[in-house]
């Protein structure tokens, strides 16, 4: 009996390490368009997401994967230069995840004024073969600081909550 015990455990172990790289592997793929993002980098974009991906804004309008990369590829209203992310949480499904976060984007508008927009943004994303993809997104906007001073570069994410 403390034979079998003993193998429940270590396969427990196991699979909680498992799950641990998986969610690992997940924020990975979300740091990712996170940078791609900053930098308008349609390519890096277009292989980030799946081909019937699609976006909710804040304002119930639905963007599909055309309009998301051509307001990327299109000249800037406003600049980015660095975004903080917060409060991470992931849920993983054979074959699937949900991530939600705090994102909070250090800007400029086109006149050169500083602010900074928050939001609370969730992902889905399927998995293909080894490789995540985006299927959906929505944001949530919490508010804008006009004035703000914006960040001089990319922050790092303080880490999952988990």
């Amino acid at each position: 009996m403390r034979h079998a015990s003993l193998i429940l455990g270590a396969l427990a172990l196991v699979a909680a390490r498992a799950a641990a790289s998986e969610t690992d592997r997940v924020l990975a793929v979300v740091s990712a368009l996170h940078e791609a993002g900053l930098r308008r980098d349609v390519v890096a974009l277009k292989k980030l997401y799946a081909p019937d991906y699609f976006h909710t804004n804040p304002d119930g309008s639905v963007m599909k994967l055309d309009d998301v990369l051509g307001s990327y590829a299109a000249e800037p209203k406003m600049t980015f230069s660095s975004q903080d992310v917060a409060d991470q949480r992931v849920l993983l499904r054979p074959g699937f995840a949900v991530v939600t976060e705090r994102v909070a984007l250090h800007g400029r508008t086109a006149g050169g004024d500083p602010f900074v927009s928050r939001f609370r943004v969730t992902y889905v994303l399927e998995r293909h073969g080894a490789a995540w993809r985006f299927l959906n997104s929505h944001s949530s906007l919490l508010g804008i600081d006009r004035g703000a001073a914006p960040a001089p570069s990319i922050q790092p994410s303080p880490g999952p909550a988990r």
